[in-house]
């Protein structure tokens, strides 16, 4: 016997809230064991489901969402619980503070990873001061006529 599959679309709410959104996805007749949440390397948030209809006649109903996953969010904090019939897939955001030097940093950088961005911005700021300030020189070198004697 040949198996066929029923595709359906699932209904999809999302709960946004100050520190965490959470995906509602509603699978009527689904259990946990015949669900996948997948998070890809790439930031590809991927739930696939299939689950028997009539087992005489071979049939399957199955499903397959997939979500880009924001900056926002903190990919190693996401968990998914299923009650009820639906699939609740919880996002915690990243949560930035202010640091005492008035930098921003978010919850999964520290404030020494922060120090060293605002040390390599000042670094690049002196390189670009010297080497206008050396392209200033050799351009007054070659193109000004000065006297060693300045006051007569």
């Amino acid at each position: 016997m040949e198996t066929t599959y029923e595709d359906f679309e699932p209904l999809c709410k999302w709960q946004r809230e100050q520190n965490s959104d959470t995906l509602e996805v509603h699978l009527p007749g689904f259990k946990r064991q015949q669900l996948k949440v997948q998070l890809s390397s790439t930031g590809m948030l991927t739930i696939t489901g299939e689950r028997q209809l009539d087992e005489a006649k071979g049939k399957k109903s199955r499903f397959r969402k997939e979500f880009p996953v924001s900056k926002e969010y903190q990919p190693n904090q996401i968990r998914a619980k299923f009650s009820g019939g639906i699939l609740y897939l919880v996002m915690p955001k990243e949560v930035s503070t202010v640091s005492a030097a008035g930098e921003n940093v978010t919850s999964s950088g520290t404030f020494l990873s922060s120090i060293k961005n605002v040390n390599k911005k000042i670094a690049l700021e002196i390189l670009i001061a010297i080497s206008l300030a050396v392209a200033i020189g050799v351009y007054v070198k070659k193109n000004c006529q000065c006297s060693n004697n300045l006051w007569n």
